[in-house]
């Protein structure tokens, strides 16, 4: 198979063109795979972060709620003097 000069004029060029996508073919895995990297990064980075909002949040709560149940029996223990807190039902 023998090719003459005007074959090889439209060959050559096209060769080039072809190398260029079979290297932008080869390498598109690569960028999808370090995309697919990054997103999970990132995805990861957030769980992290949403974990620690939500334990600085918890923590807070109990913060607040004992402070809230003390409020509560150092105003249960201002209550009238001369009433008690127990009931009596016998009699």
């Amino acid at each position: 198979m023998s090719l003459k000069l005007i074959e090889l004029q439209v060959a050559i060029p096209r060769t080039l063109d072809a190398s260029k996508e079979s290297v932008d073919l080869m390498n598109r895995g690569l960028l999808q795979q370090q995309h697919t990297s990054e997103e999970i990064r990132k995805k990861d980075k957030k769980e992290a972060e949403r974990v620690n909002q939500k334990e600085a949040t918890e923590s807070g709560l109990f913060q607040t709620n004992d402070q809230h149940q003390q409020e509560k029996t150092s105003s249960k223990s201002s209550n009238h003097p001369y009433k008690g807190s127990k009931i009596d039902y016998s009699g």
